[in-house]
């Protein structure tokens, strides 16, 4: 049995990973992103730098055999791709645009029943604090989401800064801020109205903190969040909220952008705009992301940043409900020989992949109709079968046509 957590994937669900991986990547290319391939493992104390505390709990740490300095196997790739840029590109002229794919390595206990291998894909914009950033990264992740064939999906964009603002507005200790962000995350009004009321909260400045759990919808949401309060930090925050929603709203997406300013996940992490990709009838987000500003210079010199990642496996998922995937031939053509000459079955094989065709080689003794159904079951759409010298039969699987003659004028008839 394999442990908790970890996923195997056949030959059918292999495919699709690997299509809605390179599907993906090449959207990030064509926005001029450049694939990183960051490696699985990193020394504790370095890369720890810029992550939170329940991540690093959740890593999965080791001793270094060559030298005892302990190691973690990566929770998290946009540590990585920070550290990459603060040390490795530093020199490099921004804005840096930097994809990637990677598998990451959480520790979950085993009643939560979530993964502990997690798939990601996903890219990060460096060296760019202006709005044109924030619309940039999620035009990428909605031309993704839209070139591998998904039509039902939501991008939930919320601002952790108008959430900070408005709690150091009405003058909260950080105690009661971090009790107050807790039940906002749960979008628990009941336990968010019993600490309110235990803290002696003035009624209008309760009304402030519980309204935001309905700050829900579309553009009149940045309305409603304006007529809130009057603190510049809030404001500001809505305004950059607002120019980038109109920047993607211009763009023809309306259907998939909604504005949630109650989700302020990593509140101690993100600097601004913050966003989820909810698909339809499934109840997890296939990504998530925001802007992240302090992170690249825990690792050098500080550089506004911004980027996402999808969780390749729950896109896979909605890919699957959404399109009705038909499984792909893993193979074009078989190829019997019925008179096991290796010489000539290599020789021919070797001529069909060369003209790109995916090929079979087959030598066990059998006839045509036994041959046909082999071919079925490896799922080929043709089948080669030879026969004396240069003689052969071309069998269409699909239809059963046959055609028979030389082997080189069967090879200028193949389709």
């Amino acid at each position: 049995m394999l442990p908790k957590g970890m996923a195997t994937f056949l030959p059918e669900a292999a495919v699709h990973k690997r299509h809605i991986e390179e599907t993906v990547l090449s959207v990030f290319l064509s926005w001029g992103y450049r694939e990183v391939i960051p490696p699985i493992f990193e020394y504790l104390d370095v890369i720890t730098v810029g992550m939170g505390e329940d991540l690093i709990e959740k890593g999965y740490k080791f001793v270094d055999r060559g030298n005892g300095r302990m190691m973690l196997l990566r929770p998290d790739v946009t540590p990585q791709i920070a550290r990459i840029a603060a040390m490795l590109m530093a020199d490099v002229p921004k804005p840096l645009r930097l994809c990637y794919r990677a598998n990451v390595f959480r520790h979950e206990e085993e009643h939560a029943g979530r993964a502990r291998e997690l798939f990601q894909i996903g890219g990060e914009l460096i060296g760019l604090g202006g709005p044109e950033a924030d619309a940039e990264v999620i035009a990428v992740a909605i031309e993704a989401l839209q070139k591998i064939g998904l039509k039902e999906f939501k991008i939930a964009m919320g601002q952790v800064e108008f959430f900070r603002g408005l709690m150091n507005g009405i003058g909260l200790s950080a105690d009661l801020q971090k009790q107050i962000h807790a039940a906002v995350i749960r979008k628990d009004r009941s336990r968010l109205t019993q600490i309110l009321n235990r803290a002696n909260m003035p009624e209008n400045k309760s009304r402030q903190i519980t309204a935001v759990l309905s700050l829900f919808g579309q553009e009149e949401v940045i309305e409603q969040a304006w007529s809130l309060n009057t603190f510049s930090a809030c404001r500001s925050a809505l305004t950059r909220l607002r120019e980038v929603f109109r920047i993607l709203l211009s763009s023809g997406w309306k259907d998939h952008l909604l504005i949630d300013l109650s989700e302020v996940r990593g509140f101690d992490y993100y600097t601004g705009i913050i966003f989820e990709v909810f698909a339809k009838d499934l109840g997890v987000p296939l990504g998530r992301g925001g802007r992240y500003d302090s992170l690249i210079g825990k690792f050098g010199a500080p550089c506004p940043s911004t980027g996402f990642a999808f969780d390749a496996e729950q896109l896979q998922w909605a890919w699957q409900k959404s399109v009705g995937v038909v499984p792909e031939n893993a193979v074009d053509i078989l190829v019997h020989d019925t008179q096991r000459d290796m010489i000539r079955l290599f020789r021919l094989t070797r001529t069909l992949r060369g003209k790109g065709y995916r090929v079979i080689q087959h030598v066990e003794k059998m006839n045509a109709d036994e041959a046909m159904s082999r071919a079925k079951m490896a799922g080929a759409k043709q089948l080669f079968f030879l026969l004396n010298g240069e003689k052969a039969v071309l069998i269409d699987c699909r239809t059963g046509k046959q055609q028979s003659g030389k082997i080189p004028v069967l090879l200028s008839k193949l389709t």
